[in-house]
């Protein structure tokens, strides 16, 4: 290829969809001006390609100089990923045994009892709320991510993903428990039998099962909330500051549900805590704002739309 002639189009030559991928990955002006530049000065495919590679990794190592991304990882990233693994992997266990309580030991029988469709019900809207709880602290974790700076932004939200998912791989929360207790001298739990061995020996329960729940109720959430919370910018600076306090204290209140996170208080918090379970189940309902905000949205879209149908039929 380098012998191509330079009066030669570099549109048209074979090297351009592989110069195109590339320059993908540079922001919209810089690509402009690079594939313009290799245009007009009608270089050699290899050269090209070379050039536009070279770029690439300086853009991209340059991202891992910025102080800002490890403050966001260590801060934001870090911590959040921790929570909601394992407030996801608590969800899939309490999941697996309903769905193997119901599903995998259906009994017509039991249909004509009204006490069975009595606890079905009151068991389907406790995990219901649980599960919409969930992707609402994804959906929050999300938001704050979606804030970062647009120079970070891709980093960390790859970051986020890595995390979340070697926490959940390794049971990360489980062992941080274990590995605290250690440290202060606590006795570590006995080795019990596992009273849900038939719900584990089950695969898709024990593997497929925990991965479809961080899948649905963790990352898809939190991808909805990047998006909101990077198109948040076009709001006034009070409604920015509301939304992210709101997504701040909502991941807050993640740690409380957090399972074993008690032992990392002291025995009055965790007495305390005790005697107002009953008021400790009110926070988490507080963080199910988003579905406000979302309805807000859809409002305020649907106000402009009926403006402008009115203001075209004038």
């Amino acid at each position: 290829m380098d012998n191509e002639p330079t009066n030669y189009p570099m549109s048209s030559r074979k090297s351009w969809p592989i110069v195109l991928w590339l320059s993908g990955f540079l922001g919209q002006a810089e690509k402009e001006v690079v594939l313009g530049d290799l245009t007009e000065y009608g270089e050699s495919g290899s050269r090209a390609i070379a050039s536009v590679l070279g770029l690439v990794v300086r853009r991209k190592s340059a991202v891992f100089l910025d102080l800002r991304l490890w403050l966001a990882v260590a801060l934001v990233v870090l911590p959040v990923s921790y929570l909601l693994s394992a407030i996801a992997e608590s969800t899939a266990g309490e999941g697996a045994v309903y769905s193997w309580m119901y599903l995998n030991n259906w009994d017509w029988v039991l249909t004509r009892n009204p006490g069975f469709w009595h606890v079905l019900r009151e068991m389907a809207m406790n995990f219901s709320i649980t599960c919409f709880v969930l992707a609402c602290w994804s959906w929050c974790a999300g938001f704050l991510i979606g804030r970062f700076p647009n120079a970070i932004l891709q980093i960390s939200r790859n970051t986020f993903i890595v995390l979340l998912a070697a926490s959940f791989l390794v049971d990360a929360p489980t062992r941080f428990i274990h590995f605290w207790m250690f440290l202060h001298g606590l006795p570590l739990r006995p080795s019990l039998p596992d009273i849900h061995a038939p719900i584990t020996a089950n695969a898709f329960y024990h593997v497929f099962f925990p991965w479809i729940v961080l899948t649905i109720l963790v990352v898809l959430p939190a991808f909805s909330g990047m998006r909101q919370g990077n198109r948040s910018s076009l709001f006034e600076r009070k409604m920015r500051v509301v939304l992210v306090t709101a997504a701040i204290i909502s991941v807050l209140i993640m740690l409380i549900q957090v399972p074993s996170f008690g032992l990392l208080l002291g025995a009055p918090v965790r007495q305390w805590m005790w005697r107002n379970r009953n008021a400790m189940q009110v926070p988490p309902l507080l963080c199910c704002w988003p579905m406000f905000y979302f309805i807000a949205i859809g409002v305020g879209r649907y106000g402009r739309c009926k403006a402008a149908i009115t203001q075209c039929t004038r």
